[in-house]
């Protein structure tokens, strides 16, 4: 296996991971928040769109932005209670690598 395929299923895996944890966290905090504040129903239910639509090539990049829009006022609602979140910056920058290389499903054949 050539390096490129390495890095490209490397690349693969964690654009997966990554789009399951944020499903995860958004259906979490829809369903375990939510009754209880709307706010948090209404950020964890954008947050699990936008990690489905963040799965598939065709949908990709609205996911990417979803996810980064979810992102962003998670990390401002948790900093403005004085909660240090920098795992949602590790989870923006994430979505932001996917987002601007694009998907890696497809293998692009060598020119050798």
């Amino acid at each position: 296996m050539s390096a490129s395929e390495q890095i490209r299923r490397a690349f693969l895996v964690f654009h997966v991971v990554l789009a399951l944890a944020l499903l995860w966290g958004g259906v979490h905090a829809a369903l375990r928040l939510g009754p209880a504040d709307r706010h948090a129903l209404a950020l964890g239910s954008i947050e699990t769109v936008g990690a489905v639509a963040f799965l598939f090539p065709r949908t990709l990049r609205l996911g990417g932005t979803l996810l980064l829009l979810t992102l962003a006022g998670a990390f401002l609602v948790h900093t403005g209670r004085g909660e240090w979140q920098p795992d949602l910056l590790v989870y923006a920058a994430g979505v932001v690598l996917v987002t601007v290389h694009g998907s890696a499903y497809r293998h692009v054949p060598s020119a050798a």
